[in-house]
């Protein structure tokens, strides 16, 4: 009788757990010093889609990485398909039908699409063993239809595909893989409106095959889109698991961060000044009569879908890109901006949406990234004033809160939102008076987002004007004291804080 209870226990067990693609329980990892994730559970059932979500440094990342087998836990145990995993490998991960697709992408720019989807798989010819290069493209074909990519050629090289079509590309790889465990990091923060909605739509197909899906965003209104569940991380710990039908994006914030939603955009109303940039029929080969004006103490939102003219706007302003035509003002006073560094000259700072390769050198020191700007005047007889570099480091560090063991940690341990705050520490220090945000909290969580705000409002009441470039349609609705929306290169609305709606966001935004 003994032996026929341990079989029937170990019986319900095996069936209880093959019930989930995906079970991890009692996960714990520590690095020196710090418990990253401390005794998490976490389970996904066949054909569900679990978003996990929380602040930068919660957890979620870590949870990821020993699932993909690049870190293996201190205790814990995951099983895939009820079977125990043990430690593993990252390859042994792919074996067993787990596939991460990270937010920053990982692909070959200089070989093909459908060398990209079946690399460490591709078809060999029997007797020479050098690439099927038909049986190649007769496969990635396949695949590129399952993720909507058949319009492009198989030989394509992976440099001449958008943001988002690399992206399906790592789609394609994890589906030819027989992929059962699909997890996405921000997987919408390069796409517009309308690859998301394609994106969703690919989503839901993999659910319908059976796929378990683990989404992780920053962006709480595709979570409630695209989730069955939601699980909430905090501090290394699981704070919730809730069903989407079930959870409020309000009640989403304060499981994260303690917050309400209502405090997540703490901009309050202050004086706006007289006329600082005045920009008239800006054309060149994409932008076509630009014309807007910027005045002190004003936050300027832009916003466009994906391809719109807002990225061109901004980076013609501050001479990125050539100006054809059209003159620009700066404190009435008509300026030349034929370059970055007249930009400059004339008061103007650029933060760029890629702060890890345009903004930053993620190899050196918070120090060095902040001074940057300032070489020239720390020179002291051919060598920098080291100490007044120390002080200008600690004093900017400090104004913008930079979360740091210290002034010499390299920039790219740091989070997102610190790494933001030392890109605005470098732009502040040059005392500009027109700051250019193209999505300054872009791959932010919740509570830095919040910081990046209320400094960006304690710039506008030192008298800067903010012009901010951001795809979040919520973040410029309620950030900005005017919207300008982008169509086609061209300026098609402009809307104050008390007129301007979503609805009519999107329509313009659409052209309409």
């Amino acid at each position: 009788m003994f032996y026929i209870a341990v079989f029937l226990f170990l019986h319900e067990r095996v069936e209880s757990l093959s019930e989930f693609a995906l079970k991890m329980e009692g996960i714990y990892k520590e690095f020196p010093g710090v418990v990253a994730v401390n005794m998490v559970d976490l389970e996904v059932r066949h054909g569900e889609v679990l978003a996990l979500i929380g602040e930068n440094g919660a957890g979620k990342s870590t949870m990821i990485k020993i699932l993909s087998g690049a870190y293996s836990c201190d205790k814990g145990t995951i099983y895939v398909d009820g079977k125990e995993m043990g430690r593993y490998t990252p390859k042994q991960a792919i074996d067993s039908g787990i596939s991460v697709i990270y937010q920053e992408l990982n692909y070959l720019n200089y070989m093909s699409v459908a060398e990209n989807i079946f690399i460490g798989n591709i078809p060999l010819k029997k007797k020479s063993r050098l690439v099927d290069y038909a049986e190649l493209k007769r496969r990635s074909i396949e695949v590129q239809k399952m993720v909507g990519l058949e319009h492009i050629d198989p030989m394509t090289t992976m440099g001449q595909l958008s943001v988002s079509e690399k992206q399906l590309v790592e789609i394609g790889r994890a589906y030819a893989r027989n992929v059962k465990i699909l997890v996405m990091d921000e997987p919408t923060s390069a796409l517009n409106d309308r690859e998301c909605e394609k994106l969703f739509q690919l989503i839901d197909m993999l659910k319908k095959q059976g796929k378990a899906i683990i989404y992780i965003s920053h962006k709480l209104d595709e979570v409630v889109r695209v989730s069955d569940r939601i699980q909430v991380m905090r501090d290394g710990r699981s704070v919730g698991v809730k069903n989407a039908n079930d959870i409020t994006k309000n009640e989403m914030v304060n499981m994260m961060v303690g917050r309400t939603i209502t405090e997540m955009y703490p901009i309050s109303k202050r004086e706006i000044g007289e006329p600082l940039l005045e920009v008239r029929g800006m054309t060149n080969h994409f932008l076509k009569d630009v014309s807007f004006t910027l005045h002190k103490g004003e936050i300027l939102g832009l916003f466009g879908l994906m391809g719109a003219g807002c990225d061109e706007i901004v980076r013609t302003l501050f001479g990125l890109m050539p100006l054809s035509s059209g003159e620009i003002f700066v404190d009435g006073k008509k300026v030349a901006i034929k370059s970055s560094k007249d930009a400059i000259k004339n008061g103007m700072a650029y933060v760029p949406s890629e702060r890890k390769t345009e903004g930053l050198i993620l190899m050196q020191s918070v120090k060095a990234n902040i001074v940057l700007l300032q070489i020239d005047k720390l020179m002291k007889n051919f060598t920098v004033d080291k100490n007044r570099e120390t002080e200008l480091a600690l004093e900017w560090s400090k104004k913008l809160n930079v979360k740091a063991p210290g002034i010499d940690t390299i920039t790219e341990s740091l989070s997102g939102g610190n790494q933001q705050k030392v890109v605005l520490a470098k732009w502040m220090l040059n005392k500009p008076k027109i700051l250019i945000l193209n999505e300054p909290t872009k791959g932010i969580d919740v509570g830095a987002k919040v910081e990046i705000y209320k400094l960006i409002e304690d710039f506008c009441k030192q008298g800067l004007g903010v012009i901010m470039v951001s795809s979040e349609m919520a973040e410029v609705m309620f950030t900005s004291d005017r919207v300008h929306v982008v169509y086609n290169g061209e300026i098609r609305a402009e809307f104050t804080k008390e007129e301007v709606t979503q609805e009519k966001i999107l329509q313009r935004a659409m052209g309409e």
